[in-house]
């Protein structure tokens, strides 16, 4: 035998390191990182920025982005927190461009994604492709699918999308080798992300993951706007026109920040060519926010109740996004949860830091893993109307599950596969993603084809489905795309109703079983009435007659009880008959047997 020699392998050269860029596509800034000779370096732009503005000026023929067009009088005409529109429905055209043409929040996108590559080159002085893109935990499969395809319209190849808030745990988790489980609160500007890792031995698993996408830093400057204008203009934020709407959100927003450092100061606030000096108090501040903020406060316990966790266990809160500046923001969670908080990378920055690492890592190379979670559950319809669970929420991704289905009635050529996505027991109370059809089916009696569904959900949260015909080999699939818009407020509404209704729901899917099984059961016995007519007598006939239409008008109502009960009693009624039919069966093919003999 000849031997061969097995070389070392030779540790990667500077040169021969893979670059990538992480992207932390923000609501109201955007920021863009790498790692280089073991650090993270935070991008650039021209004036020298890290935090790059999600915003766009279209004027006659020309177009602004980030903080150019943040610095432009006409700057109030800029489309603001695009990001918010992917919950709806990125692809509609509602904003004019440059050219006076319609484009949609997917093309404003693309600008500042387009900005952002533009710096990136000049900042890094060479042209990099690659990057991992984060994306709020509760975006769907189609929020998802728009934010990378603007990201790849502006040039960008990238190779993963990740969840903002698993980007900041990663990052604090290779940073301090920490292990244990971590909450993750993320107020940013535009979005209010929670969610729940466990760091342990290299692997990242998020565990649970919930907030609202509608409630964030916005909302804040509006509302102090809002006290405000009331204290000292005896008026409401209705009352002003939008341009004088947005200029007096932007000024009470710096008042905010100014106050992340001070208790009180004074200024001065025009208001309809009124002007007047007014005091800022971070007491007005507090008083005009309370509710949100103890919003969040009041999502992250409920986060911990789903998944079953004492805040004991938490091992401290990892805070992402400008807004958990706020000494409110950082009381708040202190007063309630009564945990260490990891504040220490600036948490404007730590999502992209998180992003460069973990990019860094996907081409070069690592001992670490990150698993994601899907946020809802995900299935097909089966038989009346029923949802069954393929893949449960809170599985983490990527994940491939299989299941194995039949037909329910004879002859049965083709069946349509509903794919479903939610959290309660009838299809009618949860979202359709698609559907297709797998014919070609072997027409066998019912209960006899074994149809395979299997269900891969990668870590891009892109959904295939594919159905098989164990028998014929007959095979049929789909890449989910979704057709309606979601907004992922209702993700977490899906979660809650379903804890609401949990009772009803258990109770409608007992009714509805029954009742297939009823129907079932006398399908089985009208396929073999001819049969029970010769081997019955009169007597039984009329008592399973009797029970047959028993049964049938029960169907009308929802005694699951008396349902079963009067399934008992027809099986019990057709037992001699089941006996008579075997021994028949039995006689035939003895006597089969003999005469061949």
């Amino acid at each position: 035998m000849n031997l061969i020699t097995i070389n070392e392998p030779k540790k990667k050269r500077v040169d021969d390191i893979v670059p990538c860029i992480g992207i932390d596509f923000g609501t109201t800034n955007s920021v863009c990182s790498i790692k280089k000779k073991e650090k993270i370096i935070c991008i650039e732009d021209d004036l020298k920025y890290k935090l790059i503005p999600s915003i766009v000026l279209y004027e006659k023929n020309k177009k602004y982005v980030g903080n150019k067009a943040l610095n432009k009088k006409s700057f109030l005409s800029s489309v603001f927190s695009v990001k918010r529109f992917f919950t709806k429905n990125p692809d509609e055209k509602i904003f004019i461009n440059e050219n006076d043409q319609r484009v949609s929040a997917i093309e404003v996108s693309k600008e500042i994604f387009m900005h952002l590559k533009e710096n990136c080159d000049k900042f890094l002085k060479q042209k990099i492709y690659d990057c991992v893109l984060t994306v709020p935990a509760y975006y769907d499969e189609k929020a998802r699918s728009g934010i990378m395809k603007s990201a790849f319209m502006a040039g960008f190849n990238v190779k993963r999308l990740i969840n903002e808030p698993t980007a900041a745990a990663f990052a604090y988790g290779l940073q301090k080798k920490k292990r244990g489980n971590f909450f993750v609160f993320d107020l940013g500007g535009g979005t209010f992300d929670v969610s729940i890792l466990k760091l342990s031995d290299g692997i990242f698993k998020v565990i649970g993951s919930g907030g609202d996408p509608n409630l964030g830093g916005d909302d804040f400057d509006e509302l102090f706007a809002n006290s405000i204008l009331k204290k000292y203009f005896q008026m409401s934020i209705q009352d002003l026109s939008n341009n004088e709407k947005v200029a007096i959100i932007k000024k009470c927003r710096s008042f905010k920040e100014d106050l992340i450092d001070k208790d009180e100061f004074n200024s001065q606030l025009t208001v309809k060519k009124i002007m007047k000096d007014i005091s800022i108090k971070t007491s007005m501040l507090n008083e005009s926010i309370d509710d949100l903020v103890n919003k969040t406060i009041d999502i992250s316990s409920d986060l911990l109740n789903e998944c079953e966790l004492d805040v004991n266990e938490i091992d401290g809160f990892i805070l992402v996004g400008g807004s958990t500046r706020l000494r409110c923001v950082n009381e708040k969670i202190k007063e309630k949860f009564h945990t260490q908080i990891f504040n220490d990378v600036d948490p404007d920055l730590v999502v992209s830091h998180g992003a460069a690492l973990h990019g860094y890592e996907l081409l070069n190379g690592s001992q670490n893993l990150l698993l994601d979670v899907t946020p809802l559950s995900l299935g097909i319809e089966t038989m009346g109307g029923l949802m069954e669970r393929i893949i449960a929420r809170n599985t983490s991704i990527p994940v491939i599950k299989e299941q194995t289905f039949t037909t329910h009635e004879n002859g049965q050529t083709s069946i349509k596969i509903t794919i479903l996505q939610g959290e309660r027991d009838t299809s009618e109370n949860n979202r359709c993603l698609g559907e297709f059809i797998l014919s070609g089916l072997e027409p066998k009696p019912a209960g006899i084809p074994r149809i395979k569904v299997s269900f891969s959900l990668d870590v891009d949260g892109i959904l295939f489905v594919s159905a098989v015909d164990e028998s014929s080999g007959k095979q049929s699939n789909l890449v989910i795309k979704t057709s309606d818009s979601l907004d992922v407020a209702e993700m977490r509404a899906i979660v809650e109703s379903s804890i609401a209704n949990a009772k009803s729901d258990v109770n409608q899917r007992m009714i509805i079983e029954s009742k297939i099984k009823a129907t079932k059961f006398l399908n089985e016995i009208a396929s073999v009435r001819n049969e029970l007519n010769l081997l019955c007598s009169k007597k039984e006939i009329e008592k399973i007659n009797r029970m047959i239409n028993m049964l049938k008008k029960e169907l009308n109502s929802n005694d699951v009880d008396k349902i079963n009960h009067l399934i008992d009693q027809l099986n019990e009624s057709t037992k001699q008959f089941a006996e008579k039919r075997i021994d028949k069966s039995f006689s035939s093919l003895v006597g089969e047997e003999i005469g061949g003999v």
